[in-house]
């Protein structure tokens, strides 16, 4: 059985971007949500809700948030749990476009960790510099179809209507384009992410994933908890590395660092030091014309519910 996550769509770049959209980003505490004004499009507000310990359920809670902020009837981005789905980096099958998700299902089956008829599978191609062996290459989305199943039904019992249902590292990729100037699109951009217990860096250049990684950090994830900059700076370099050497990409541009509690306070001198490149802080109030009273931790805390909002679609 076929299953599409919602991921693979052409941009249409002359069309108007849909105003009043809202943004979701699972998350294994609660949810991060971010809303668009109907008029302006502007992002007009942030928020986590985050998951009670009595019996309230978060299609209860989700449901009371559209009801509360007037949202019936939006169109919603979902953004899905990183321990929902699995990502892979694969040969691509000699096939056409149109039978390519097929074709990968077979080809992934002993590499994903749910029975295939219970696998939701998308694709979307790394572009073709960043193999240097030649080879066509495509990244593998695989999630399970009862989970997306439950999903789905969760934002429709809310009011809200489903536009898409994304993965994090694509969330992250329409964040860079916000932060994008003309020598970030031709040399890539790198953003770490970093919550309590794990982290991820991936690396875009020209709209498209090139590399992606999860790690383990030892970091708490609250407003006074240290980066563990070596650690931290010990993932970066494993990432530039294999961008460097084994897709034959140039470095790139500048480091961006975000995720929970983090603050320009915790981007150390130590840190921006400890690599060859630009390190700092991910920061987007002046990208999306946020008031200063807006909490940058909400807004760290939030991001890929913000790069939901801001969904580029790609495809072949």
């Amino acid at each position: 059985m076929a299953f599409s996550l919602g991921i693979l769509h052409r941009p249409v770049f002359g069309e108007p971007p849909v105003k009043g959209r809202v943004g979701i980003e699972m998350m294994s505490d609660g949810m991060a949500i971010a809303t668009q004004d109907l008029v302006t499009g502007e992002v007009d507000g942030i928020t986590f809700l985050a998951d009670d310990a009595s019996s309230y359920s978060r299609e209860k809670v989700l449901a009371e948030f559209v009801e509360d902020k007037i949202l019936s009837k939006r169109k919603c981005n979902l953004v899905l749990e990183q321990s929902d789905y699995q990502l892979l980096l694969v040969e691509a099958p000699d096939v056409p476009e149109e039978e390519m998700r097929e074709a990968i299902r077979w080809r992934v089956k002993e590499l994903i960790n749910l029975p295939l008829d219970n696998a939701a599978i998308d694709v979307f191609m790394l572009p073709a510099d960043g193999s240097r062996a030649g080879k066509k290459m495509v990244y593998v989305v695989a999630a399970a179809i009862d989970k997306i199943t439950n999903l789905i039904e969760m934002i429709k019992e809310s009011g809200l209507e489903l536009h898409s249902i994304d993965i994090k590292e694509l969330a992250l990729r329409n964040v860079s384009l916000l932060k994008h100037a003309d020598d970030e699109m031709d040399r890539g951009m790198a953003i770490a992410r970093i919550n309590q217990g794990s982290g991820c860096v991936s690396i875009y250049k020209q709209g498209n994933l090139y590399l992606s990684r999860q790690f383990q950090i030892n970091y708490g994830g609250g407003l006074l908890d240290d980066i563990p900059v070596d650690n931290l700076v010990l993932e970066i370099q494993r990432s530039l590395d294999y961008y460097e050497r084994q897709m034959g990409q140039a470095l790139p541009s500048t480091i961006l660092i975000c995720g929970e509690s983090v603050s320009e306070d915790k981007i150390t001198q130590e840190f921006k030091l400890s690599l060859p490149i630009p390190i700092k802080l991910l920061e987007l109030h002046e990208e999306l014309n946020l008031p200063e009273s807006v909490d940058e931790s909400m807004v760290q805390l939030c991001v890929g519910a913000i790069g939901a909002l801001n969904r580029v679609e790609v495809g072949f």
